[in-house]
């Protein structure tokens, strides 16, 4: 069920906010994915409450009235907990709330839940919760991706029908692929980050997490725009045009070879469909994770420092010395792949006055401006969400190169500030597969409004 079509189902009496909290509870009880970290009963109910008496009256009815959604953990809601999937925030309440959340609240959305997710967004498969693993709604043996699985797995599962998260370098879009559902990274400042736990200051995107990309597009409106809190903000909105020109890879290193034929096989729909496909080369993929690893790991080493003990973090161990405390807070509360991002963050800062992470801003310019290059002759580039299918739990959590390698085709568009999305484009043995566009910088709204008319074209040629 779709935005609208919830909405007019509350409208036509033919069930009550409060009737649906009960059976997406029930469901989420029943289906045992572990998507969520905590669940907000008290706040649902009473949201969906002052819901029901906007829909009796007829009168007042909200942008999102009655609509359920969920949240990933690492944004702040007032009262609630907010725990970024680690020990070391197990028992940390929020004192205010994110703007995301609150204006979903002011558009009258109900929270389920806060979303499990990888400790502190670092992860690639949803397996380093200190909560425990999120299995995938496809099938619980796989991963459903990260860092934002929990939130994916809800969309998929029916648990909620949007669901905000964060997206670094991939952590919307490759856990929406594996879930076989639509994620949107916007342009790094479309969307107010205030609230938002840092992972890495310079690179972290709020992204939304929807059925189909019509609804994207109305919770995305919701959102936008500026707040007063964060100066990174410019919502600037260009001239409607139609996109037509669309560029494409004709090959890819390490991608699996069945996403490959789902991938091409997708492009010669949209042929069908009366767009125009240029093939284009990508020659800076490789050069994109360096950059990217060396800029997050060096901004998660700085953002990550407030985690001690005295300012954030488990409040219950002492020591020698204020050094002997720290590590032993910081030992406790952090798991292995935060302690490994760290750790190689500080020598990357450390070496020879922070040469490797100048090095990545320049390599961030160079990307930026083969990414303008490239939108000279098209007007949107598709590409594989993701090189595999879903995995399986524990198939590459041990091998972080891998791993790692599972932001390839996605943390460019992090990297360059261009907006991205994933919607799922087939099937490979019941496991979903995700297909990426990307768009010019500020180009968000043509981005979604031509990927909502191609979904709606395929959809009636099914």
């Amino acid at each position: 069920m779709d935005l609208e079509s919830l909405k007019r189902s509350y409208i036509e009496k033919e069930q009550t906010p409060t009737q649906m909290l009960d059976g997406i509870y029930k469901k989420i009880e029943d289906d045992e994915l572990n998507d969520f970290i905590l669940l907000s009963k008290n706040y649902a109910y009473e949201q969906a409450y002052l819901s029901e008496k906007r829909y009796e009256k007829k009168d007042g009815i909200l942008k999102l009235d009655g609509i359920p959604f969920s949240i990933k953990d690492n944004f702040a809601v007032k009262g609630l907990r907010m725990t970024c999937g680690s020990k070391m925030l197990s028992d940390f309440v929020s004192p205010y709330d994110s703007t995301v959340y609150k204006r979903l609240k002011e558009a009258g959305a109900v929270l389920i839940g806060k979303n499990n997710m990888d400790e502190f967004a670092m992860g690639s498969s949803n397996e380093t919760s200190f909560f425990g693993i999120v299995k995938n709604p496809f099938d619980k043996s796989y991963v459903p991706g990260g860092s934002s699985g929990g939130s994916a797995a809800a969309v998929g599962a029916d648990h909620s029908l949007f669901s905000i998260g964060s997206d670094t370098g991939g952590s919307i879009r490759q856990p929406a692929s594996f879930c076989g559902v639509v994620g949107f990274k916007p342009t790094y400042g479309k969307i107010s980050r205030y609230g938002l736990v840092a992972f890495s200051s310079s690179l972290d995107t709020v992204g939304i997490i929807t059925k189909s990309v019509k609804d994207c597009k109305e919770v995305f409106d919701v959102l936008r725009g500026d707040d007063g809190h964060d100066s990174t903000i410019e919502d600037l909105k260009p001239q409607r045009r139609e996109l037509k020109n669309i560029g494409f890879v004709e090959k890819l290193e390490h991608v699996d070879k069945n996403v490959f034929k789902i991938y091409i096989d997708y492009c010669s729909k949209l042929e069908k469909l009366g767009f125009k496909l240029k093939p284009i080369v990508l020659d800076f993929i490789e050069i994109s994770m360096a950059a990217y690893k060396i800029q997050t790991m060096c901004e998660a080493s700085s953002n990550l420092a407030r985690f001690d003990g005295i300012k954030y973090g488990l409040q219950h161990f002492s020591g020698d010395d204020l050094e002997g405390m720290y590590a032993r807070v910081r030992g406790e509360g952090f798991g292995k792949e935060v302690k490994r991002r760290i750790i190689s963050g500080t020598y990357f800062l450390m070496h020879n006055d922070g040469e490797y992470y100048n090095l990545s801003f320049k390599l961030r310019d160079y990307i930026a401006n083969r990414i303008d290059i490239l939108f000279k002759d098209i007007d949107l580039l598709i590409l594989p969400t993701s090189l595999s299918l879903p995995f399986k739990m524990g198939e590459k959590i041990e091998d972080p190169l891998m791993m790692h390698l599972s932001d390839s085709l996605t943390a460019f568009a992090n990297l360059a500030n261009v907006p991205a999305i994933s919607i799922n484009a087939d099937y490979f043995n019941s496991l979903p597969v995700g297909i990426q566009f990307v768009g010019k910088r500020n180009d968000d709204d043509n981005l979604l409004d031509s990927l909502s008319t191609i979904q709606m074209e395929l959809k009636k040629d099914e």
